[in-house]
């Protein structure tokens, strides 16, 4: 069960001066990247100093490959095999015999922590909460790349006058064909292709585009971008892309921290949990998209006029709810168009949902918006996180756990705020929250705005958004399954040159690509930017 803790949220580390009142010097700091670089397997680092909120001082090093010939001669072909590798995972599920319910087929949903599969109702949960959000965009036509073996097909397809869905797998494909007793209904059309071949699809033919669960098995952003654009193309003027269950990088490193301390005996020494964290972190296979990727489409794509970056909705505890988000895309034109919040508050100017409740019924605003409301699902797993990269860590798994827990009080579960506006009790109040200025606490944003009288679309918000982080938005999963450089053997490779062991970086974070500044040095806010790792 997770906890809710207390506590202000862990603050991004920030630059320091170096001194020598821990012994982080400029240096010593100089040595650890000699060190480094005289490894066979590293192309060029960068040892930087970090100062926390509490005046801990931790070293990071960030480390480029040496890339080795199979990524050097051809990436793109490497993209390719990765894309085919997990068509030939999805062909094997779909080749078993098929469940009871066809309609509600749930083998291969595996949970990363327990490696079992994920429960029913931990599915329903999932798969009711994506659909309640599908069906508020209105759709009469919906395109579904990646469609499965129909999860949302058959609880989307009724109220829809033409349903068109694809996958890569043929055997999902027919999984869903049998579905219907070999006889799809009138205005279901199916077919074999992966999620950036659109081609089967007339231009503006659908309303709507969705692609739910699928984002993670893509190879790159030039992948995305294709799917993107096709979409784009396929949807009439005025409809939606929606692309949900997206693995965020801005949480990754609380992810894995959450994970392996889950997974590790209590009396585990907390080193050698860190040291799995990294290689989890540097060496993951599913593809992360930062949701500046998607709030930079305004702008870039003339068609989009609106991005929401959405948390999950659901109390079941699963990583999808936690630690994933929808990006739902407007195009053309916003129907309820954008409220506007005249000024934006911190979140500890309110203090908490009952607060907030009655500021509500009394000043009965038209519009508030709230800052850096603290994440109950990721707090304690973001503490757990920055105590392993300490130099002065606690001991053991258990340590950790239970002081990340003593200092994490005081989050928000995303759907207290959420029923504000809902059921019998509710405000008459539209609530949005927004998971678009990525945050590596895991905060979110909120605003709510009165409900129009007489009904009619509610208003989108437009949120405050970060500066274009300095930094690739989407990371190349394929880069960890070809290289062979791990943070533990970094790690012992620099302890056997050192004077001091203790002495080392406190976590490692490999490189897809080594940021430079315009006079060829490292540029060090893009490579602080870097939160998945």
């Amino acid at each position: 069960m997770e906890k809710h803790m207390s506590a202000p949220a862990p603050e991004t580390p920030t630059a320091r001066k170096t001194d020598d009142a821990d012994g982080i010097t400029d240096e010593s700091l100089r040595a650890l990247e000699r060190a480094l670089d005289s490894h066979p397997g590293v192309a060029r680092s960068a040892v930087l100093a970090d100062e926390h909120a509490d005046g801990t001082r931790t070293r990071t090093a960030y480390v480029l490959p040496r890339r080795n010939e199979a990524v050097a001669a051809d990436g793109a072909e490497l993209g390719r095999q990765y894309v085919a590798e997990w068509q030939g995972v999805y062909d094997h599920v779909y080749a078993q015999p098929a469940p009871d319910d066809p309609t509600f087929d749930i083998r291969g949903w595996l949970s990363s922590y327990t490696g079992a599969e994920l429960s029913e109702d931990d599915m329903r949960d999932w798969v009711d909460g994506t659909v309640h959000r599908i069906r508020g965009l209105g759709a009469r036509r919906l395109l579904e790349a990646g469609c499965g073996t129909g999860l949302l097909l058959h609880r989307l397809i009724e109220g829809t006058e033409r349903y068109l869905a694809g996958d890569i797998s043929a055997g999902a494909v027919e999984r869903i064909r049998a579905s219907f007793g070999g006889r799809p209904p009138a205005g279901l059309e199916l077919f074999q292709a992966p999620a950036d071949d659109l081609s089967a699809v007339a231009p503006g033919s659908v309303d709507g585009f969705v692609v739910n669960s699928v984002s993670q098995y893509f190879p790159d952003e030039e992948y995305l971008d294709r799917v993107v654009r096709g979409a784009v193309d396929a949807v009439a003027e005025g409809g939606f892309l929606f692309v949900g269950d997206i693995r965020s990088p801005a949480v990754n490193r609380a992810f894995c921290a959450g994970l392996e301390l889950g997974r590790a005996p209590e009396r585990a020494p907390a080193e050698k949990v860190q040291v799995l964290v990294e290689r989890r972190c540097c060496t993951g296979t599913e593809l992360l998209i930062d949701p500046s990727y998607f709030t930079g489409l305004v702008g870039r794509l003339p068609r989009v006029a609106h991005v929401a970056v959405v948390p999950r909705r659901g109390r079941r505890a699963t990583e999808m709810n936690r630690y994933r988000y929808d990006a739902v895309i407007r195009l053309d034109a916003v129907p309820g168009g954008e409220a506007v919040v005249p000024a934006w508050e911190p979140w500890s100017a309110v203090g908490g949902v009952p607060e907030l409740r009655r500021r509500l019924a009394e000043e009965r605003p038209e519009a508030l918006g709230l800052l850096g409301v603290p994440n109950a699902r990721i707090l304690a797993d973001r503490w757990a996180a920055e105590l392993l990269s300490r130099p002065g860590r606690p001991a053991t798994a258990g340590e950790v756990v239970r002081a990340a827990a003593g200092a994490a009080r005081g989050g928000v579960e995303p759907e207290d705020l959420w029923e504000l506006g809902e059921g019998p009790s509710g405000l008459p109040y539209t609530v949005r929250l927004s998971w678009a200025r990525s945050l590596p606490d895991g905060a979110f944003d909120v605003a709510l705005v009165r409900t129009p009288d007489g009904g009619g679309p509610t208003p989108e918000v437009r949120f405050p958004s970060e500066p274009a982080p300095p930094r690739r938005p989407v990371s190349r999963p394929w880069y960890g399954r070809v290289e062979n450089l791990h943070p533990a053997k970094l790690r012992t490779h620099v302890r056997e040159r050192l004077a001091d062991p203790a002495a080392g970086p406190g976590r490692f974070v490999l490189l897809e690509d080594f940021p430079l500044t315009p006079d060829g040095e490292p540029d060090a806010a893009a490579l602080r930017s870097l939160h998945w790792a």
